[in-house]
């Protein structure tokens, strides 16, 4: 396994993350009630959202080319086999 490049935007970008959520993190640890900590916890959830969000995404991106290219192979495949079914003596339409 390679380790990744320190130096990358990513890995700088994911580091300035965590240091991100670990302030919030302290700033809900060290607020006295709940109406103290209520933004902080907003602030944690959005960017939580917004993170999932991003990821199905890119899913999305990744995985759509994948499924049309299967169920176009699947289709192709069945046509193929066709000829292999049995004859039916039932009229299809009814």
């Amino acid at each position: 396994m390679t380790t990744p490049d320190t130096s990358s935007n990513e890995v700088l970008r994911l580091l300035a993350l965590l240091r991100q959520i670990d302030q919030l993190l302290y700033k809900v640890s060290q607020s006295p009630d709940w109406e103290t900590m209520r933004p902080h916890i907003r602030e944690l959830c959005e960017g939580m959202y917004d993170r999932m969000r991003a990821e199905s995404d890119r899913i999305r991106t990744l995985m759509i080319p994948q499924i049309r290219e299967a169920y176009l192979n699947a289709s192709t495949q069945t046509d193929e086999t066709k000829h292999l079914l049995p004859p039916t003596d039932k009229d299809p339409s009814e």
